[in-house]
């Protein structure tokens, strides 16, 4: 049996070590020596996932991209991705902070790309990262590849509101594609759990019958996290999926999701070896990958 290996993973604040303005966004001290420590050290998660798996994730969904010169140091030609292919338009975020697709063009033929841009109040200036809308062809059938990053709910949550609209908007989107009979796969950063009311209702459609599966909503409910603010453990990072006309266009047999909290992404203490070992806390570095733990999802082919 072989296998499609899809990944996603918030690498933290993943700034050029040249851009302005990096110390209000809390990397202080930002610099060259830092920037290629974290440059080996997302290239190197690849590698553990290739060592742990078996194989490279083909598709790579990356959020928190400061610039499109980042995606050209990770896929450079010491990287166990230097063949892959970059999918990347900045966003208008107010921290400069965009989504951006990895993908293996030796499996996949990209047919088109574009950003969608979900405005709530024309009055209001346009802050919110775009959402990456990337269609593949995998020998000869079409599928899309949708990749967000949706707003923080920082400061009591002020944008839950902006983040549900996005989310009733982007399930429009996916319901004309299901109509069509068309393979979605959905990734990123939600900023809220599978059991939110609003990820719960983009996988039904206007009957109410089912259209995406979410496999990390069980692994939410075994206590397993990509995330923590502060000492509360989250599941923010989730793949979502069309799970039959997926299967169809791959010939898939299983479906297997992991968080991938290898003991290498974790912090050094016992104390809070759960957590992942991230670059900055506060304004002090760390060292570490991120703030978050990649997710992953492999689709088993039968042969």
């Amino acid at each position: 049996m072989d296998s499609e290996l899809m990944m996603f993973y918030n690498v933290e604040n993943f700034y050029p070590p040249n851009q302005a303005n990096v110390s209000s966004f809390g990397l202080y001290n930002w610099d060259e020596y830092k920037y290629s420590q974290k440059i080996r050290k997302i290239s190197n998660v690849f590698r553990y996932i290739e060592e742990d798996f078996g194989q490279l994730p083909s598709i790579i969904g990356l959020a928190e991209i400061g610039a499109e010169s980042v995606l050209e140091d990770l896929t450079n030609d010491n990287s166990p991705i230097h063949n892959y292919e970059i999918i990347y338009q900045q966003s208008q975020d107010s921290r400069g902070l965009s989504v951006a697709i990895l993908f293996d063009k030796c499996k996949y033929t990209l047919a088109k790309s574009q950003i969608l841009k979900f405005q709530l109040d024309d009055s209001l200036e346009f802050d919110t990262r775009d959402i990456l809308h990337a269609e593949f062809l995998f020998e000869e059938n079409k599928f899309h590849v949708f990749v967000l990053h949706l707003p923080s709910k920082r400061n009591r949550d002020i944008k839950k509101e902006k983040r549900d609209y996005i989310l009733e908007k982007l399930h429009e989107t996916v319901q004309d594609l299901v109509e069509k009979k068309e393979a979605i796969v959905l990734m990123g950063d939600f900023n809220d759990n599978p059991d939110a009311e609003a990820i719960q209702r983009l996988c039904f459609d206007r009957n109410q019958q089912p259209i995406l599966t979410n496999p990390f909503e069980a692994l939410y409910e075994k206590q397993q996290f990509t995330t923590y603010h502060g000492k509360t453990g989250v599941c923010f990072d989730q793949i979502l999926f069309t799970e039959d006309s997926l299967k169809a266009t791959f010939n898939i047999q299983t479906i297997v999701p992991e968080i991938y909290t290898n003991m290498r992404l974790r912090n050094k203490s016992s104390k809070n070896s759960h957590f992942p070992l991230r670059t900055y806390s506060g304004s002090r570095y760390i060292g570490g990958w991120s703030d978050h733990f990649p997710v992953v999802v492999r689709f088993g082919k039968q042969q």
